[in-house]
């Protein structure tokens, strides 16, 4: 597993630590639920998105993939699929 992953955002690249990811959920239809493990800062990052829910659970699908794809690795980069856009995303 990667220690961090990024996902491009309309406003930059976002890390996220992956070590700490617990699971990734879809909350909505322009929401993803990215939850991190007991004990870590924040307990949710809500990643929202452009594009419709079919898109997002191609996003749920390229986040877990990107965590699992470098193992041993740094930074895992997201491939944000194609139509899509993150606006932004919230650690709370």
């Amino acid at each position: 597993m990667a220690k961090f992953i990024s996902i491009k955002t309309d406003g930059g690249d976002v890390l996220l630590n992956g070590d700490g990811c617990a699971t990734v959920s879809i909350a909505s239809s322009t929401v993803i639920h990215y939850h991190f493990l007991a004990g870590t800062t924040g307990d949710v990052a809500a990643i929202t998105y452009t594009g419709g829910a079919a898109l997002g659970v191609l996003l749920r699908d390229a986040i877990n993939y990107a965590l699992t794809a470098n193992p041993g690795g740094i930074v895992a980069k997201v491939k944000v699929p194609s139509g899509l856009a993150v606006s932004g995303i919230v650690v709370s």
